[in-house]
């Protein structure tokens, strides 16, 4: 993600290519690529603002995966 912000993309646009582009890409954004009502709930959570530095993806909070918590750092 790092990579493709220093070749030119916004961390947004890194975040929605990785998220709801590649879920379209292959043909589940019904259930997946957006966070929406009915769709899946898996989401990790990330302390900072990766949509302004991307770097704070590497900053993982907690982990849900089809809606249970999986992992969550002390």
């Amino acid at each position: 993600m790092e990579l493709l912000v220093d070749a030119g993309m916004t961390p947004l646009e890194v975040i929605t290519a990785a998220t709801k582009n590649g879920a379209e890409f292959f043909g589940i954004e019904d259930r997946l690529g957006t966070i929406e009502a009915g769709k899946m709930a898996d989401l990790i959570l990330i302390e900072g603002e990766p949509d302004e530095d991307i770097g704070n993806m590497r900053n993982v909070r907690s982990v849900i995966l089809n809606g249970r918590l999986v992992y969550e750092k002390n």
